[in-house]
Formats: C-alpha cells, sequence, structure tokens
C-alpha cells in the first residue's frame, strides 16, 4: 500500500508500506478522499518534529476489511475515520467530559490518512450516508468550525468578526450566519490575490455582510469606524500574531476563541490593561477529540452552506507535491485541495 509523509523540508515521499490486516476490534478504511489541512501544510513547510511526519487526518472511504470481533459494520459501507477520540476510562471522560481525556487515542503519530488503507480501533470509524466521498472529507474541517462557534456562545442578532478565511473560517461564518448572527465581518490578507477573490466570494456566499484586507494600510481604523461598538464575539482561525490587534475590535465584555498553531512564532504578546478593563475573555478551541460529525453530515446533506465550491482542487496521491504547492499558493483561487486515491 502506498502512503504520503514528510521527509524534509517541503518534501514529501509517497512510500510503499506493508499492508496489515485489522486485529480484534480493528476496521481497515480503503481511502477514497483526503484533504490537505492546514496542519499538514504546516508540517511540509516549518517541519516542527523530526522526520518522517505521516500526512492527512480529513478522510473518507469505505470499509474494506473488519477485525474478528467487528460485527456493526459492513464491507463497503461509506465511512470517515475520526483522528482522535477519547479513552472513555480516565476520570474526565466517566464524569462526562471527555474533551479533556488524558488518554486521547490517535493514528496520526505512525499512520497517514494519505494511503491507500488505514488502519484504525473500530471506535474512531463513523458510518455516513447520502454524501460523496469529496463531501464527507469537509467534515473534519466542519467539525473543528462547530467547536469554535460553540467555545464562543454565539446568540442571535450578535456581530460576529473571523479573522482567516480558510475552510475553518468560512465554516465559522457559515455557522454564524445559520445561527442567527447580525453582521459578519471576515478579515483577512491580501485579497487581491487570486487566492483571496476566491475566499472573498466563498465569505460572501456563507453570510459575510463584509471583508477587510488586513495587508492594506489602516484596516484597523477602517473596521473600528464601520463597527465603531466592536463586535460581541470574535473567531480567530489565523496565526496567533493576529490576536491581539483584535483586542481593539472587541466590545466590552467579548468572547474572543482561537483556533490554530504556528510553529516558527507561537508566542503572543498584548496590552493586558485593554483586556482587564474592557473584561474581554480569550479562550482556546481545539477540537479533540473530534466531536460532531453526526451534526456535520447533517448540515452538508442539507446544504446549509454552498460547501461544494469550497472545493477548488483535488490530485491524485501520484501528484501531491503538486497538490501541496498548490495548496500553498497565492497566485491561485485556491480554499481546499483534495487528494484523490
Amino acid at each position: 500500500m502506498k502512503s504520503a509523509w514528510v521527509t524534509g523540508k517541503r518534501t514529501i515521499e509517497v512510500k510503499d508500506e506493508e499492508y496489515r490486516k485489522p486485529g480484534p476490534g480493528e476496521v481497515v478504511v480503503r481511502i477514497r478522499t483526503c484533504g490537505i489541512c492546514g496542519t499538514d501544510l504546516h508540517f511540509w513547510r516549518d517541519l516542527p518534529q523530526k522526520p518522517p511526519i505521516p500526512l492527512g487526518h480529513e478522510v473518507a472511504g469505505t470499509v474494506h476489511e473488519l477485525g474478528g470481533t467487528v460485527t456493526d459494520l459492513e464491507i463497503g459501507q461509506s465511512v470517515i475515520v475520526e483522528n482522535n477520540v477519547s479513552c472513555g476510562k480516565c476520570e474526565p471522560c466517566l464524569q462526562g467530559r471527555p474533551a479533556l481525556c488524558r488518554n486521547i487515542q490517535t493514528y496520526m503519530d505512525d499512520r497517514a490518512g494519505m494511503a491507500e488503507y488505514l488502519r484504525v480501533p473500530r471506535d474512531m470509524v463513523v458510518p455516513y450516508s447520502e454524501l460523496d466521498f469529496s463531501e464527507a472529507a469537509l467534515a473534519e474541517p466542519l467539525t473543528v468550525a462547530l467547536d469554535v462557534v460553540r467555545r464562543a456562545e454565539l446568540e442571535p442578532f450578535q456581530d460576529v468578526c473571523i479573522s482567516g478565511p480558510g475552510i475553518i473560517g468560512l465554516f465559522c461564518t457559515g455557522l454564524a450566519a445559520a445561527a442567527g448572527a447580525g453582521n459578519i465581518a471576515v478579515l483577512g490578507r491580501s485579497f487581491r490575490s487570486e487566492r483571496g477573490r476566491r475566499r472573498i466570494e466563498a465569505a460572501k456566499s456563507m453570510g459575510a455582510s463584509e471583508t477587510f484586507d488586513t495587508a492594506e494600510q489602516g484596516w484597523l481604523k477602517k473596521v473600528k469606524r464601520r463597527f465603531p461598538e466592536g463586535f460581541q464575539k470574535i473567531m480567530v482561525t489565523s496565526p496567533p500574531g493576529t490576536i491581539a490587534p483584535l483586542f481593539e475590535l472587541a466590545s466590552f465584555g467579548a468572547d474572543i476563541v482561537y483556533n490554530g498553531i504556528s510553529f516558527p512564532e507561537p508566542r503572543l504578546a498584548f496590552d493586558a490593561n485593554e483586556f482587564h478593563f474592557k473584561k474581554l475573555t480569550l479562550a482556546a478551541s481545539h477540537a479533540i477529540p473530534n466531536w460532531g460529525f453526526p451534526l456535520a453530515f447533517g448540515l452538508l446533506r442539507q446544504n446549509v452552506f454552498e460547501h461544494k465550491n469550497l472545493i477548488t482542487h483535488s490530485f491524485p496521491l501520484e501528484r501531491i507535491e503538486e497538490a501541496f504547492d498548490t495548496a500553498a499558493s497565492s497566485e491561485q483561487g485556491v480554499i481546499k485541495v483534495l487528494v484523490t486515491l
């Protein structure tokens, strides 16, 4: 079986691995589609740990082989694979707080989702129906956005600012609109590029009332003039360095929710006095263990968003390096790139 691994900066190797049969309680999934996530791009560009690093966790496919004790799935059934699940046995799990599980189980340490086959515990496999593989692969980033919006505790008619018009920020835009938000302003960088123009179009189709380009001089003043009272909810799906300026856009008592990582520049500095006197809340959203897949499937099946427009490029595994170059390009109208197998 073939699988994709980062072996150096901007270097991907498609390896030939031995196919391993499932043990008791395991399932082998035949992967048909895998999305390129921002985390994959970080691994590819920044190489934060010792290679080789397995790629891919936004996967959809079919049940290929079942371990001896798995009786509730069928060969050929359409499924996605959760990349992280709670153990169900530690103290937080037993107290009904699986999001704080102390023994998260993942396949991402030593198995690639960008592979022909993926062997995982049965608990990680979630069946679905009435979606094609490309749509189903969007369910994972949609669950990440669901966690951001839930963490923000958004209420109807509240004005929302969303920083970062990638796939998660765009899904946050759609979810905020569906939840009855008031004005939704989306911030992004270099909207004049082909990539930026495509994302403006997507943001507006998802429900954004306005967009602002943070690469333009004076962008912060422009937003403040348009929204002098600030935003009650701010959702940040852009790098950590973008958080501090957003404090100026927060209304009194606003909630700021952040989802993202940066290996080269992870530190954040901000005005603690402003944070204190404005009674702001800064919260982290990290959708691990995964949750919300049934809800995500329902949203996709009902076409609540124009989600098919978010899939802009698709490449076979044999062209994976081109797929990553495209995903990182500002010269193309890129939102979500899929790798097909």
